[in-house]
């Protein structure tokens, strides 16, 4: 088992379900959360390797999570992948304006999800291998 740890946080079951056995099945340890505050619980509470973050969720949004997960001195430099259904070029400025550092447009491929995850997670370097 690798020792990476993905946070993915999605207000959407069937979203989290198919996302989490993907990686699952690409050797990662994966934690769900299934809104904001979940998201940014867990994330201090497991510090992972790389969190994937929708940013339409109710309560409180990916872009409100980000910012508060950027000013948390243990967490600021965890890699965040936004996900997002929204115009692309507008929710790609403002998710990095916030602090992520990849946008994924839904609907999107599985493997891309993993390639992204696993080049985030490059110091766990037998993970990169995985996709040469």
């Amino acid at each position: 088992m690798y020792n990476a740890t993905v946070l993915i946080a999605d207000d959407s079951s069937d979203i989290r379900t198919v996302v989490k056995y993907s990686l699952i099945d690409h050797g990662f340890q994966v934690i769900e959360a299934s809104n904001g505050y979940e998201a940014i619980q867990l994330a201090r509470q497991y510090r992972p390797t790389v969190i994937l973050l929708d940013l339409c969720m109710p309560g409180i949004d990916g872009w409100e999570v980000t910012l508060q997960l950027r000013s948390d001195p243990a967490l600021d430099e965890v890699p965040i992948i936004a996900m997002t259904a929204y115009d692309i070029s507008s929710a790609i400025r403002a998710a990095q304006t916030a602090g992520c550092q990849q946008v994924i447009a839904k609907p999107f491929d599985l493997f891309d999800i993993a390639k992204a995850v696993s080049h985030f997670a490059a110091p766990h370097a037998e993970l990169i291998a995985h996709y040469a």
